[in-house]
Parts: C-alpha cells; structure tokens; sequence
C-alpha cells in the first residue's frame, strides 16, 4: 500500500532530477521525450535516453573510474558533437569526475580519444571518456545509424580471434 503512494511521487522526483540535469548538458534543448531503450540494441553503459525536440539527445550512463556506479549525464546535438557532460553522483574521492566533461564539449566519436586523461585520475577520466563516446554512439543509433557498441575488450578480443583463429 505504502509502495502504491510513494512510487508515482518518486517518479516524478526522479523525471524532475532528469529534466533538471538534461538542462545542464543541453541548455539550449526543449521537449525533451523518454526513449523506450528496452527494445533497441544500446552500449551496456546506457541506462536512459531522452530526444530533443531539435534533433539531438540526452543519455544517461553507468559506468565505473576507481570504483563502481558513475552516474554521467551526457548531451549530444543533432549534428554528433557533445553540448555538455556531467557527473550526476560517484563515489570517487578525487573530485575530478565532477568538472572533466566542460573538457569533451564540441568533441565527436572520431576526436573524444584527443582529450587528455588527467594523471592520477586515469581510471574515472578514462571511465568518463568511454561513457561520452557509448552517448555518442547511441546518438546515432536512436538517429537511425548503426555505430559499433562493443566494448574495447570485446573489440580487442575480436581481432585476436581474427589474427590467430586457433
């Protein structure tokens, strides 16, 4: 009973967090919509995604640095590139999670590797960067694209499997 109260009030806490933090990586963005990601073939990264009425999306993301449940918030424009990123909670105890995405604004697929992983901070940078890049790969699938979701290992075992069969 008490679950049948409280669940439609924290659904609307939780769109509201949404909306909020949608604004944040896409400020110019409006009309934002929830995607049904349960019946498209997304990065294991993706938790949500929401279109904008121009075109472009927002995502949200799980990924891990140091340790595990990085939450990012990632705008995407119509044209590929990110119009904003942000950490919306991590347990990661050097803070750099918490500003690194004003580095990847204006960046694409092809150039997110370009951005300089900050010492000390690999494992959440890089985390950060991957999740960016499964933002912008799900850009293009919920456009109509197809874009490559395997994960660096499994890319990388692929090609192992390719080069020595045996």
């Amino acid at each position: 009973m008490t679950n049948s109260i409280t669940a439609p009030i924290i659904k609307e806490n939780e769109n509201a967090a949404a909306n909020e933090a949608l604004l944040v990586v896409m400020p110019d963005g409006e009309g934002f919509e929830p995607v049904d990601i349960s019946t498209i073939e997304l990065p294991a990264t993706v938790t949500a995604a929401y279109k904008e009425a121009s075109g472009g999306c927002g995502v949200q993301l799980l990924t891990s640095g140091y340790g595990p449940n990085m939450v990012i918030m990632c705008g995407v424009s119509a044209d590929g590139t990110v119009t904003g990123a942000v950490c919306l909670s991590s347990g990661e105890t050097l803070g750099y999670e918490k500003t690194y995405g004003e580095n990847l604004v204006g960046k694409t697929a092809e150039d997110i590797d370009s951005v300089d992983t900050i010492s000390g901070a690999t494992l959440p940078t890089t985390g950060y960067k991957n999740a960016v890049k499964d933002a912008l790969n799900t850009a293009i699938i919920l456009g109509g694209g197809s874009a490559d979701i395997r994960s660096e290992e499994e890319k990388l075992n692929d090609s192992l499997s390719e080069a020595l069969p045996s």
